[in-house]
């Protein structure tokens, strides 16, 4: 039993140092592939911290939940869109808007900015400030990775790590929402991807390629 303890401890300790790794490494990400990776390790640390959680307050849901986001966000998601890129044929390269020294300061810059953020809030309360911060952090990484990247399908992806941090979030703040509100976020998540999938699809489709940026041609 003390093992257990001492592994659980460790996971809810350490998992805002790997989630902060992951944050620089999808900044500095070239091809599609890493990024979707990238996103299933994120969210297989998320299921291991949902997993300590349920075992530090013996909740029942919590452990439901943590099968719907290894499920859901490490296997299946990540699964269609490696067969989504397959299927689409596009070019593996992201080819951003900046280089990857560029994209990897940036990344700095926001866990910087979430550490910063996140202070006066975790002095008041019990909330743990590592987990916290890393939260924001994946907020604002997919933010930054939807109105920086030119590939559609990266963009999918940096939706993806934003509700990653809204879900840490709701983790770090609260130990978790209700299972009924989380089954319908994950529903609404899923939904959201397919859709997105579907638009990728016309988007190669019409224009033979999933660059964005071209679009904006488009505009009369």
């Amino acid at each position: 039993m003390d093992l257990v303890q001492l592994a659980v401890g460790k996971t809810l300790s350490s998992s805002a140092v790997f989630l902060m790794l992951t944050v620089l490494l999808l900044a500095a990400a070239r091809r599609v592939s890493t990024g979707i990776i990238l996103f299933a390790l994120q969210s297989a640390i998320i299921t291991a911290q949902v997993m300590a959680t349920a075992y530090t307050e013996k909740s029942a849901e919590a452990w439901v939940v943590a099968a719907m986001v290894f499920a859901l966000k490490v296997v299946a998601i990540p699964s269609a869109l490696l067969w989504l890129v397959e299927r689409l044929k596009a070019p593996r390269a992201i080819q951003p808007s900046f280089s990857s020294a560029k994209g990897v300061f940036v990344a700095a810059l926001m866990i910087f900015l979430s550490y910063a953020a996140v202070q006066p809030y975790a002095r008041q309360s019990t909330v743990p400030e590592d987990n916290l911060a890393a939260a924001v952090a994946l907020i604002l990484t997919g933010a930054f990775l939807m109105v920086s990247q030119r590939k559609a399908i990266m963009q999918i992806v940096g939706l993806l790590v934003l509700e990653n941090g809204i879900f840490l979030a709701a983790l770090a703040t609260t130990f978790g929402m209700p299972l009924v509100i989380e089954i319908g976020v994950f529903f609404d998540l899923l939904m959201g991807i397919l859709i997105m999938g579907v638009f990728a699809f016309r988007i190669r489709d019409t224009f033979e390629h999933l660059d964005v940026t071209k679009l904006r041609r488009l505009r009369g």
